[in-house]
């Protein structure tokens, strides 16, 4: 019974974590609206000044990328920081 809780309970954050606006410091994005390209998981989103941004990640290896003040994609890396790291957990763990 309690692997059986554990397994919806699993189930509906996964779901309510999919549908949903989530901040990261000053960035906040928009899991409604991610796509999966290729073997990377984009998600659009606006930085603290309330410009557009995009974040990438590639769940295989762990890897986070975003776009700069002019749209252009900077290198992959390894998470910087705890909202980077929460950013590539979230995105790999519930979309």
């Amino acid at each position: 019974m309690k692997r059986l809780l554990f397994i919806a309970a699993t189930l509906l954050l996964a779901l309510s974590a999919k549908a949903e606006v989530r901040g990261y410091g000053g960035l906040t994005l928009d899991f409604t609206r991610a796509k999966k390209t290729g073997k990377s998981i984009i998600v659009p989103g606006k930085n603290d000044q309330e410009e557009k941004i995009y974040v990438a990640v590639a769940c295989e290896g762990r890897l986070f990328n975003s776009t700069n003040d002019e749209m252009e994609w900077g290198e992959w890396g390894e998470p910087k920081g705890i909202f980077e790291s929460r950013i590539v957990s979230d995105i790999c763990n519930f979309i």
